[in-house]
């Protein structure tokens, strides 16, 4: 049995949206006394759709995860009064980068600059 760190996500109520072979979702998550907004972003992990980042925005300790989904990597602070601004200013501009730092195939199909913007704009609207 493989060994998971991080329940599946839940993603009842969620926004949704494709950039090529990567799915975004933004959803609003309580977890015990914390909780905000967490942006997931789900792609190919050997031949699979695997949770590759996580971007919990939350109101006292927001932070984000790498390669959640398969490896073991540490919890990173965002140092933000706006974590959820950080996030899709930060995922606007290093998409590819975050991709390559979490260990995933970061090849993105043409066009994908405009389905990110098209996300992230719809993301800032849902909130």
């Amino acid at each position: 049995m493989a060994y998971e760190r991080f329940s599946r996500p839940n993603l009842e109520g969620a926004t949704e949206r494709d950039v090529g072979d990567y799915r975004l979702a933004l959803v609003s998550r309580d977890v015990g006394a914390d909780g905000g907004p967490t942006v997931h972003v789900f792609g190919p992990v050997a031949g699979a759709r695997e949770e590759i980042l996580r971007f919990d925005c939350f109101r006292k300790a927001p932070h984000y995860h790498l390669a959640i989904s398969y490896a073991d990597n540490p919890v990173v602070a965002i140092e933000s009064e706006d974590p959820l601004g950080w996030t899709l200013a930060e995922l606007g501009r290093h998409f590819p980068d975050f991709l390559e730092r979490a260990g995933a195939p970061n090849e993105l199909d043409a066009g994908w600059e405009g389905q990110l913007s098209e996300a992230l704009a719809e993301f800032r609207s849902a909130v």
